[in-house]
């Protein structure tokens, strides 16, 4: 696959971002015909801080949020629904499990009461520690204690590559603030006209960051449910976009399909120009994680948007962390 390099500019104050190319769980476990399928009637809300919102499940659940401090899930009598309560700035999931051993989820966004943009709203990412991919430089300083370990792009040793044989994305218009509300900017690309497929990933050389995915890879096998991988995504266009970690080790897709029939819907956001965030559970990973190789130019992040041309692939806040 031909490589090319090629550099996006992320906000018009010039802030620039270099790439180059380069079991389901619908079936209980013991007991798949005992138990109806479970699905969720919502797999993604966006709320302001102070809103509500009801998620109804097709059997009976338990409901559990990945983040009480950003919103809470409160079980209705009937053991079906819940309301979710939008408490702060942030993002977190919503987990709703059978006694069969069935998992959905449902992911919140949570943005400023009548303002603009969403994130956190804060510079200080509430975690144990962090793992960056995509993060400006203000919000990573704000930031130096907790972070573990740096997959940032540098085009040193750290690539972002764009899969081609031509050019399967172009830069975007990367207008406005970046997740954490500040100008430094963030990665912005839209598909090229008259693509068939699209795609790019995050390459990692850099000695120092390969140990890190190794250290990280070990601590997510070892405690799986205290670890997330975070994503911040805006768009006013259509358009599935299916991200993988660990290479190939696992994918999930943000939007209304599947791209190439490979991974979980995860959610989806409203296509209004302001900042959504998500959090993926690598718990629902921790199998494909642990049977990954680790070694110098994997991809840490690689991700695709389909052939809809035009569609807007604009990301931010993207990084591994670890629960308090």
């Amino acid at each position: 696959m031909k490589a090319n390099k090629f550099f996006a500019v992320a906000l018009a104050a010039l802030t620039m971002v270099g790439f180059n190319a380069c079991k389901d769980k619908n079936t209980p476990e013991g007991g798949g015909d005992t138990e109806a399928t479970l699905t969720l009637d919502k797999t993604s809300i966006s709320l302001e801080v102070g809103g509500e919102e009801t998620i109804t499940a097709t059997i009976e659940v338990s409901f559990e949020s990945s983040d009480p401090t950003v919103a809470t899930v409160t079980p209705a009598n009937d053991g079906k629904s819940a309301k979710v309560t939008a408490i702060k700035e942030g993002s977190a999931v919503i987990t709703a499990k059978s006694k069969g051993g069935q998992a959905k989820t449902c992911v919140v966004a949570v943005k400023k009461a009548g303002g603009e943009g969403g994130g956190e709203g804060t510079k200080k990412i509430e975690a144990k520690r962090i793992w960056p991919v995509v993060l400006d430089g203000v919000t990573a300083e704000a930031n130096s204690t907790i972070l573990a370990g740096d997959f940032r792009v540098n085009d040193v040793d750290n690539f972002l590559y764009i899969w081609s044989q031509g050019e399967t994305y172009v830069a975007g218009e990367g207008k406005g603030l970046n997740y954490f509300g500040n100008s430094e900017g963030y990665v912005a690309l839209q598909v090229a006209p008259n693509m068939t497929w699209s795609g790019g990933g995050f390459c990692i050389t850099n000695a120092d960051a390969i140990t890190a995915i190794g250290a990280l890879k070990e601590a997510i096998v070892a405690n799986p449910d205290k670890f997330f991988f975070h994503v911040g995504m805006k768009a006013t266009t259509n358009g599935t976009h299916q991200l993988s970690i660990f290479d190939d080790a696992a994918f999930f897709n943000i939007g209304t399909e599947k791209i190439d029939g490979k991974g979980e819907i995860i959610g989806d956001f409203e296509r209004d120009g302001a900042w959504h965030g998500f959090d993926i559970p690598m718990s629902q990973f921790v199998n494909a994680i642990a049977n990954s190789t680790v070694k110098s130019g994997m991809n840490i992040m690689c991700f695709r948007s389909g052939a809809v041309s035009g569609s807007q692939l604009n990301l931010d806040a993207v990084y591994f962390y670890e629960k308090e």
